[in-house]
């Protein structure tokens, strides 16, 4: 008799945790305000990256294209 409680007990956990686990496993689904909030941010942090790449390419090509701008003028100087 007390077997048979102590398998129904153990049955029943195992099908509850079966259970909760199965609940859990799934992903939660974005609302329409989260995926828009989502968005936003990744936007934001596109515009960061690009602000960021932006000036670091000004100030490479400020910098490199005068010394080359020189040389060329003092070529085509020579040159005539």
């Amino acid at each position: 008799m007390t077997t048979i409680v102590l398998v129904g007990g153990a049955s029943a956990l195992a099908v509850f945790a079966i259970l909760v686990k199965a609940r859990a496993g799934k992903p939660k689904k974005a609302q329409k305000k989260e995926k828009a909030e989502i968005v936003k941010r990744l936007l934001a942090l596109s515009e960061r990256e690009n602000i960021v790449k932006g000036t670091s390419r000004q100030q490479s090509l400020s910098q490199s294209p005068a010394p080359r701008r020189r040389a060329a003028a003092g070529r085509s100087a020579l040159t005539l």
